[in-house]
């Protein structure tokens, strides 16, 4: 499900995260704390609230966060690659990467990075998904590079550098008579 951002439950958010931490663990907030959780995720707020309270918290900042950030763009790093949905408040970590990459210092770099280390999924260039790349082209050779690999292939070596491409294909020629006439 895609998470609907709203000015009412951003700032019911914001609201119930500046409540002192005593202020969060009374029923009232305990209750705002689940309504939150319902609307943000279109699930209810089910099992232990002690268990799952620093979880529905991080929830919270990281809605609050994502709204702002879709609210002023312009703080955010210029990037042609920005997080898919669901992985808006997630932080990538890598051991070869020089730091934590999340939605607010997405940079190109950092992007291409993680897409390349298993995370294509979790990215999208220009608003739209990465697609696999369609193999490229094989490379046409030229005659003389055609006849050059086929020399090789057939002579399991290296030709002389000097020999033009009417040579070499006599030379692939007569081989393969030779070939022809030993089996």
């Amino acid at each position: 499900m895609a998470v609907l951002y709203t000015e009412e439950v951003a700032s019911r958010a914001q609201a119930w995260l500046a409540a002192s931490y005593s202020k969060r663990r009374t029923n009232e907030y305990i209750a705002e704390l689940h309504a939150l959780y319902g609307l943000i995720t279109g699930n209810s707020a089910a099992g232990c609230t002690s268990c799952n309270f620093q979880g529905y918290v991080d929830l919270l900042t990281a809605y609050v966060a994502h709204f702002q950030r879709l609210q002023h763009p312009e703080l955010m790093a210029k990037s042609a690659y920005s997080l898919a949905p669901g992985y808006e408040n997630e932080t990538f970590v890598h051991e070869s990467y020089s730091e934590a990459l999340k939605a607010d210092n997405l940079t190109d770099k950092g992007a291409e990075f993680f897409i390349k280390n298993g995370f294509k999924h979790a990215f999208l260039k220009n608003g739209k998904p990465i697609e696999d790349e369609a193999p490229a082209e094989p490379k046409k050779l030229t005659p003389k590079q055609q006849a050059v690999a086929d020399y090789k292939e057939l002579f399991q070596t290296d030709p002389d550098e000097k020999l033009t491409e009417t040579q070499l294909r006599e030379a692939i020629d007569t081989k393969k008579k030779e070939l022809d006439q030993v089996d």
